[in-house]
């Protein structure tokens, strides 16, 4: 208890000070600005119809964000750096469209901005409403820190995030004409959730891949790939390693990696009295981070699309985004790092702070058999699927139903990439090179979808394996497969549609634009990384969503960049070009660090189910060796590099022996025993 009042103390220390911090008016005003615009559809039907050749925006006469507005003006439409969005008297902002129609449209929209209802509209010459949004408050950061704090005093993630989305959805109905259950059960469960394609093919891939799982492990295909690979792992650090590599391995998208992971190495790790929390760290660290660097993955193709249709902003081609992308890798100090720690922690076998009390209490428990329910305290308790005691275990049957998942995702995603091309655009993209024809694919994935329909081929072939083995009858299968989509009801599916949930209730709430607001202001040029790196790490934390953070801070990334790289002093290490490669690093660091940490965040709450670890224990072990990364990442790579310039390879290598010494000097070992 002592402990979780300590947490609470330090984690009110660090969020007092960002709730009492005055956001600036502009910011928000542009930032909402951009909500109303964001919607080309809408831009194009709406606010700016076809047939215009002129639009002329009035701004709120009291406004003093010029800026913002054209800002998200020209992000919205497109317009490069060099054409001219003139300011007239008045607030009035009059842009000629490019490639306009000859004799088009003269059109006036007029915003309003009411920070007193918190609202801001759009508007047409005849006053009436084209689109209207909320502006961030104070408030709005309100459910997702009492989440936050609750779910470490409290140490029950479903209560925790159930007040949080509570309390989000009593603010949100405040202002608005929906009744608090019409939002949470009609807007936010009906609408945004179970009826949003993405979600549901997460839940069906969750619920089917368990099922699997539980499948192969009644007809003892876990327990022969537990056999097979005692060659390459008799010892706690040997074990580690395999799902190391695994991780490494499957970077093309990191939900597979999370579950393939975690499913197929949690009997491995019981066996040989590895804690679970260690598994769920291992998985963790080797989804998002591994994801977020390769040079192919869904989450590339996902990132590039925050920030490449912002570069004709500033004179550059939206087709540029897949080489800048690459030019950040060297530069993504956190993700290399957390990679590299993971390494360092599994070769020295040495832990420290709560990692290292779970990995003792794991390594302490009494030698149990395959089949028996770990006794280490950080496993969640399940309903135990054995396997059948007249079945002989062989990997392959546990082998081939895995591998089949990996592959038919990975071709699914390809496939469905094409599908969404063009034949012109396709050959284009061959004629580019195979790089750039991957890339492409990947951009037009669907990567939900894909992995839904792999984790359904796996389940299929292990059925008809079962089946056509005669290694169960049809009644245990089915039974079998209830089983296994039952365990994850209450520590798995609940806790990630609650995190969802409060997701959307802090987007409707405007948290992530209020953070922005409040601590972006102005700063020396130099300082814009390190500025974007905390406020992308406080976003994601408050959110849970990295994908979500990088959405909002992308597009002012870009624009920001390029204003204040104008601004460099002469004898600068850094030039204007690398301050946009570190500033747009910097978010995604900053993004996927805050999200790795964040107790409501999608991707930890399916590192903990897919390792069956109790999900408050793995953000607690987690955490710790997060900060120390994030740490040294801050004074070994982002703090020379825009104060010396150093290369970059120079900063990794420095962090990597300071994480290294760091283990050593105060990282204990622990001494989990060998296969019996």
């Amino acid at each position: 208890m002592r402990a979780r009042l300590l947490f609470a103390g330090f984690f009110l220390l660090i969020t007092i000070p960002v709730l009492l911090m005055p956001a600036d008016t502009g910011a928000l005003e542009g930032l909402a600005a951009r909500h109303l615009f964001q919607d080309m559809a809408a831009v194009d039907s709406v606010v700016v119809p076809n047939n215009t050749s002129q639009l002329r925006l009035m701004l709120p006469r009291e406004t003093q964000a010029s800026d913002a507005y054209e800002d998200a003006l020209r992000g919205s439409l497109k317009l490069p750096a060099s054409h001219p969005i003139l300011r007239e008297s008045g607030g009035l902002l009059v842009v000629h469209l490019p490639d306009a129609p000859t004799g088009g449209r003269v059109i006036t929209r007029h915003i309003a901005a009411d920070h007193g209802s918190k609202t801001i509209k759009i508007s047409d010459e005849f006053g009436k409403t084209l689109a209207s949004t909320r502006l961030a408050s104070r408030t709005s950061l309100l459910p997702a820190l009492l989440a936050i704090l609750l779910a470490f005093l409290l140490r029950s993630t479903l209560i925790s995030l159930s007040i949080g989305v509570i309390a989000g959805t009593i603010l949100v109905v405040q202002s608005s004409h929906h009744t608090a259950f019409g939002y949470l059960f009609g807007h936010i469960l009906g609408d945004k959730i179970f009826g949003d394609s993405f979600h549901l093919y997460i839940l069906g891939f969750v619920f089917i891949l368990s099922s699997m799982v539980a499948l192969i492990t009644r007809m003892g295909g876990i327990e022969g790939m537990v056999l097979s690979m005692t060659g390459m792992a008799r010892n706690s650090r040997s074990v580690q390693a395999v799902a190391y590599a695994l991780g490494l391995s499957i970077f093309f998208d990191d939900y597979a990696n999370t579950i393939v992971v975690g499913n197929s190495c949690r009997p491995l790790f019981d066996r040989l009295k590895v804690s679970r929390a260690k598994l769920a760290y291992i998985v963790d660290s080797t989804a998002a981070p591994v994801a977020g660097v390769a040079v192919l993955s869904t989450w590339v193709a996902y990132q590039i699309s925050t920030f490449a249709p912002q570069l004709p902003t500033i004179g550059l081609e939206e087709s540029m985004g897949y080489s800048i992308f690459l030019e950040t890798i060297p530069y993504r100090f956190y993700c290399l790092l957390a990679i590299v720690m993971v390494g360092l922690v599994i070769w020295t076998r040495r832990d420290f702070g709560p990692m290292l009390e779970a990995e003792r209490q794991a390594a302490a428990a009494p030698t149990h058999s395959p089949n028996e329910t770990p006794l280490d305290k950080s496993a969640v308790t399940q309903t135990t699927i054995t396997m059948a005691e007249w079945v002989t275990p062989r990997s392959f049957n546990g082998w081939l139903p895995l591998v089949t998942m990996i592959s038919m995702t990975a071709f699914l995603l390809f496939y469905s990439g094409a599908e969404a091309m063009t034949s012109s655009a396709l050959a284009e993209a061959k004629a580019a090179g195979t790089t750039s024809y991957l890339r492409e694919l990947l951009a037009h994935a669907d990567s939900s979808e894909s992995i839904f329909f792999g984790s359904l081929a796996s389940f299929v072939l292990a059925l008809l394996m079962s089946l056509g083995q005669r290694l169960i009858p049809l009644s245990d299968a089915l039974i079998t497969t209830t089983r296994g989509m039952g365990t994850l009801i209450k520590d798995g599916v609940m806790v990630l549609v609650l995190a969802w949930s409060i997701g959307e209730v802090c987007q409707s709430l405007g948290t992530a634009d209020w953070l922005v607001a409040s601590l972006q202001n102005s700063m020396a040029p130099q300082w814009l990384p390190l500025a974007l790196f905390a406020t992308s790490c406080f976003v994601a934390f408050a959110t849970g969503s990295s994908w979500t953070t990088m959405a909002i801070m992308q597009p002012n990334v870009v624009l920001l960049a390029h204003r204040l790289g104008s601004q460099l002093p002469a004898d600068s290490p850094i030039d204007s070009h690398l301050l946009l490669i570190l500033s747009i690093g910097a978010v995604l660091e900053g993004s996927i660090f805050g999200d790795h940490c964040s107790p409501i965040s999608d991707t930890t709450v399916l590192s903990s189910t897919a390792s069956a670890c109790k999900h408050i224990v793995h953000v607690r072990t987690q955490a710790p060796y997060a900060l120390l990364v994030v740490g040294i990442a801050l004074l070994v790579g982002y703090l020379p590099t825009v104060l010396l310039g150093p290369h970059p390879a120079i900063s990794l290598g420095i962090g990597a022996v300071l994480l290294f010494a760091f283990l050593r000097l105060v990282g204990k070992q622990t001494h989990a025993s060998a296969i019996h």
